[in-house]
């Protein structure tokens, strides 16, 4: 049988996904998809530990407020809708990977506090601007993406990482997510081949291009 991370009782028997995660890459971040939080047990288990939340859309966005999940566990993916955006600042979110400059355009012009971002793939850079803060980078993996696959996402954000730092735009984390509206748990098995092969990746990367080696955020919903 094939055992997952939804349920508590399955944190208790098998011990916390970050925990797991942990013995492999010490300083792991965890993430949810936000529409994982419609099961009680996720919700719970992300209240206790302060798990951080992707919100890809409008409807993860009125999930996270209506469940009452703190703002600063929250990451915002920027999308076509101008207003999406101005929501999310005005709800109190401060993370958020942008996809385009005009997302960075529409925060600057919404936000009224230090905004922190993550550039998704096919952005190697954004125009400086007050308030915003380049964090880090998004890696989207295929909601069957194979570790491998998370290696190759691993790598490749570690290649864009020294093409940002060529542009003069630093960038030390790095946040691993299945694609939008997955929320199929990973078994323990998978997990831990993923995570497994995510550090041997982020080991060769930076070795081959010379950086230090960047936080990793991976989500398990």
């Amino acid at each position: 049988m094939t055992t997952s991370f939804v349920a508590a009782p399955t944190v208790a028997a098998h011990g916390d996904p970050v925990h797991r995660m942990r013995r492999v890459i010490p300083a792991v971040g965890c993430a949810v998809s936000a529409h994982a939080l419609v099961d009680r047990d996720v919700l719970l288990w992300v209240q206790r530990s302060a798990i951080t939340v992707l919100v890809l859309d409008d409807t993860g966005l009125d999930l996270v407020q209506s469940v009452s999940v703190r703002p600063n566990q929250v990451v915002f993916r920027t999308g076509d809708c101008p207003d999406s955006i101005r929501r999310a600042v005005h709800h109190g979110i401060t993370r958020f990977i942008v996809g385009r400059q005009e997302h960075v355009d529409h925060l600057v012009e919404y936000a009224r506090r230090t905004t922190f971002v993550y550039l998704a793939p096919g952005l190697p850079t954004v125009v400086p601007a007050r308030r915003i803060v380049v964090v880090g980078l998004h890696g989207d993996i295929d909601a069957c993406g194979t570790p491998t696959e998370w290696a190759d996402a691993a790598e490749y954000a570690l290649c864009r990482t020294a093409q940002a730092r060529t542009l003069g735009t630093p960038a030390h984390r790095i946040v691993l997510s299945r694609s939008a509206g997955t929320v199929v748990p990973l078994s323990v098995e998978r997990l831990d081949s993923i995570v497994r092969a995510v550090d041997e990746a982020l080991r060769q990367g930076c070795a081959r291009w010379r950086l230090a080696r960047p936080a990793v955020t991976i989500a398990v919903l």
